[in-house]
């Protein structure tokens, strides 16, 4: 079974939890809905082909944090309307961000001709990349195709993993590094469509389940499939 990989690193990036409205908390590490729609925006491709990439499983991820250097917090106004020609006026939001995050992203593909497609357009895409805003831009670096995986017998991951209630302790190694404990927060993992309706607006959260993600720890982790690939051991989903 072979695998893409590829690093990506921004300057600063925010990836905000879905159910936090005046004040943009961020996760650690981009969800895989934000990971498609980078792909989809670097292939050139359409609004749907996004979500038939997201809800058909096309693509399964796995995200590796490799560092994070700082947290900041800045401020963005926006105008508010009571109709579309009536301005009411201007409110702030406060929002995360990550400075010089650096990850590195596995995609494991089943089709060929779409994983050939995806990876001439990592190391020559269509746009410029970013992850979340479009001022929010990435460097991606690196890129591998056809990368050897291996079972994980040792139940021990250093990747992000979605919660579905699994039983799990974490492990550090470096007591003088930086260490980020293990956080969870929900995240959807596919969207409903009407399509009958505007892609933007008609679409509701679908299997929704708990992002967990740290820095410079270990998981164990026995009730899900984990893979050795290069020096990480990762969970796809």
């Amino acid at each position: 079974m072979g695998v893409i990989r590829f690093r990506v690193e921004g300057i600063f990036n925010s990836f905000r939890m879905p159910f936090f409205r005046t004040y943009h908390k961020s996760f650690l590490a981009p969800p895989k809905t934000t990971i498609i729609g980078m792909l989809n925006n670097i292939m050139g491709k359409s609004e749907e082909f996004y979500y038939s990439l997201l809800n058909e499983d096309k693509i399964k991820v796995s995200v590796v944090i490799d560092s994070i250097k700082g947290k900041a917090k800045d401020l963005w106004a926006y105008k508010t309307f009571e109709s579309k020609s009536d301005m009411h006026g201007r409110s702030v939001i406060r929002r995360d961000k990550l400075f010089n995050a650096k990850y590195t992203v596995y995609l494991m593909i089943n089709d060929k001709s779409l994983s050939e497609e995806i990876y001439n357009c990592l190391v020559c895409p269509k746009a410029v990349p970013s992850l979340g805003l479009d001022d929010e831009l990435v460097k991606i670096y690196d890129v591998e195709s056809d990368l050897k995986v291996d079972i994980n017998d040792s139940y021990v991951i250093n990747s992000v993993f979605m919660d579905k209630g699994y039983e799990y302790k974490a492990m550090v190694d470096d007591l003088e590094a930086d260490v980020e404990m293990p956080t969870s927060n929900i995240v959807p993992l596919k969207y409903i469509i009407d399509s009958s309706k505007d892609f933007r607006v008609a679409r509701k959260s679908m299997d929704e389940y708990k992002q967990v993600e740290y820095i410079n720890c270990c998981i164990e982790l026995k009730e899900v499939e984990s893979f050795v690939c290069e020096n990480n051991k990762i969970v796809f989903y």
